[in-house]
């Protein structure tokens, strides 16, 4: 006797993935092998945060509703397919670029332009089985272009500030023919609100060649802080 299965009783049994015919293993691992699994993923597909699930292969096998109206990217048109072919932003796909050749973790911020204007906080984390294997890696990405423009308009409104308050009759004017062409456009940029980060990718230099002029700056026009330099750059019109 096998149990109460009758002829016309059929239990129904969970079938682990990677045993329903011959399929890619590292795709399988994703399964939900559960009632939790797929509760968590359902869960992490409501998220506000973009997901995406990127197989070994570099191929796309999950993404939650926030990566696809973010990015625009179907799931029935992505999924299976090689994620660099699904990114279409150069920027995005320079970042993925990055995170391949790297065994760790990726965090950086990202401005995109494909399919939408956006400025985004991106993390790229390697996915580690039970026992120490890469199934693959998840990137989620969050839109900051609305806490980034506010954080720029403060800044543009405290230099305008700043220009006010130090404005004086009886100071003397600096000698700004002892900057560098490269230290002047360095405190034109940073007049203009952006971070250290921002300035380094508008010059194609590295953000501690910045810093490295910044810190030069400073010292040949007796400036301590970053509120002084920007006021500076916009008393004498740098920006």
């Amino acid at each position: 006797m096998k149990g109460n299965n009758g002829p016309g009783r059929q239990s129904k049994r969970i079938v682990p993935s990677r045993a329903r015919g011959k399929k890619d293993p590292s795709i399988a691992a994703w399964h939900c092998a559960g009632a939790v699994d797929c509760f968590i993923q359902q869960a992490v597909a409501g998220l506000s945060i973009g997901m995406i699930l990127i197989d070994p292969r570099g191929r796309v096998v999950w993404l939650n509703r926030a990566a696809e109206q973010l990015l625009e990217l179907p799931a029935a048109q992505c999924i299976g397919r090689p994620f660099t072919k699904v990114l279409m932003d150069p920027q995005l796909a320079a970042f993925w670029h990055e995170v391949m050749c790297r065994d760790g973790n990726c965090m950086a911020d990202v401005s995109i332009r494909w399919p939408h204007q956006l400025e985004l906080k991106l993390n790229a984390t390697r996915c580690l089985s039970q026992d120490g294997r890469e199934i693959g890696r998840a990137l989620l990405f969050c839109d900051i272009t609305s806490e980034r423009n506010v954080k720029i308009e403060l800044t543009k409104e405290m230099a305008s500030r700043l220009l006010d308050l130090a404005r004086s009759p009886n100071q003397l004017p600096v000698a700004i023919r002892s900057l560098t062409p490269q230290e002047v456009r360095t405190l034109r940029l940073l007049s203009k609100g952006l971070s250290n980060e921002d300035i380094a990718g508008a010059m194609h230099v590295a953000t501690s060649t910045v810093r490295s002029h910044l810190k030069s700056a400073y010292g040949k026009l007796g400036l301590r802080t970053r509120a002084e330099a920007v006021s500076f750059a916009v008393r004498h019109h740098l920006g």
